[in-house]
């Protein structure tokens, strides 16, 4: 939740601001590979829940280090129920004053039952290519994120950093943009799954299987205590919307790198679907960081324009302008 809700906010700024830019595969198994998959299958049935989590540990710990590495993240955010607008046909007319009671005793009626159907869920899907390199004296990343049909760009080097729209392109420090991929893939990777040892602590099963040259263990967390790990997923619970149902699948390559990391949340309220690539370990090159033409400063100042038009167009009250600041 917390990854869509700041994706969604930066593209609303990003689209406020100057509009929006202009701009997995599979592998299909060999014979040998699914004879190779069945056999790795057949092994992992055979041992205990203990032994599967004792070796996931092992290899979340020894986990071979690289100084860059290329990230997709797929994200998708279910809100259920949500109301949807009900519009009614306001004009009617009668021959007598006991038939319009009528009919408009029956708009009311149907209006009511119209309005306590009138909810469906509601998906918004996202998708973002992260690259980190940490060779060189200071770390340099880029992301460029799909939402809802805006694109965003984001570049940094050390602590300068760059916003890129279809219009200007603004400057500022990470600080200032903050976001937690400024800080390199371990802090994305802490933000977006949380600690994996505190994930894998939490299971209630486990499960290894063999796909292809991955091999991806499958965790179904007990929701009390996932809820209990979690600061925030405790206030959640508290407010009336608890974890219902909690699944990561973390894949691992030949060489010991986590090449993958799915996990799908079930609130009472919502649901979050969250796939990651990892892919080009110590071969990932970020491109050079775009000339800015306008200073984070000057976004702000953008941003307060689009809004003011924004409040002009609807109407809005002062009052309420001033609640919206």
């Amino acid at each position: 939740m917390k990854r869509i809700t700041s994706i969604v906010a930066a593209a609303l700024v990003a689209a406020l601001a100057a509009g929006v830019v202009a701009g997995c595969s599979s592998q299909p198994a060999s014979s040998a590979t699914a004879s190779g998959s069945a056999s790795a299958s057949a092994s992992a049935a055979e041992q205990s829940q203990d032994a599967i989590i004792a070796e996931l540990k092992s290899a979340v710990a020894n986990e071979p280090a690289y100084k860059s590495v290329t990230l997709t993240e797929l994200s998708k955010a279910t809100f259920f129920n949500v109301p949807e607008a009900v519009e009614t046909d306001a004009s009617a007319s009668s021959d007598s004053a006991d038939s319009e009671a009528a009919a408009s005793g029956e708009a009311a009626s149907s209006e009511s039952a119209s309005a306590d159907e009138a909810t469906s869920d509601e998906t918004i899907e996202s998708k973002a290519v992260y690259k980190f390199d940490e060779s060189g004296d200071k770390l340099k990343t880029s992301m460029t994120a799909e939402i809802e049909g805006i694109t965003l760009q984001y570049y940094s080097d050390g602590e300068d950093a760059v916003c890129v729209t279809d219009g200007p392109v603004y400057s500022g420090t990470t600080a200032q943009f903050d976001s937690t991929h400024f800080n390199g893939v371990a802090a994305y990777l802490k933000d977006a799954t949380g600690d994996l040892n505190t994930v894998i602590d939490c299971a209630a099963t486990v499960t290894k299987e063999q796909q292809d040259d991955v091999t991806v263990y499958t965790l179904t967390l007990d929701p009390e205590k996932y809820i209990k790990s979690d600061e925030i997923l405790s206030l959640m619970a508290e407010n009336g919307d608890s974890v219902v149902e909690a699944v990561f699948a973390l894949g691992f390559d030949q060489e010991g790198h986590i090449v993958s990391i799915h996990k799908v949340i079930t609130y009472v309220a919502n649901a979050s679907d969250l796939t990651l690539t990892l892919s080009d370990f110590d071969s990932t090159v970020v491109e050079p960081m775009p000339e800015a033409d306008k200073t984070y400063e000057e976004m702000e100042a953008d941003i307060d324009a689009k809004f003011e038009a924004l409040y002009d167009e609807l109407d809005l009250t002062s009052e309420f302008q001033n609640e919206a600041k």
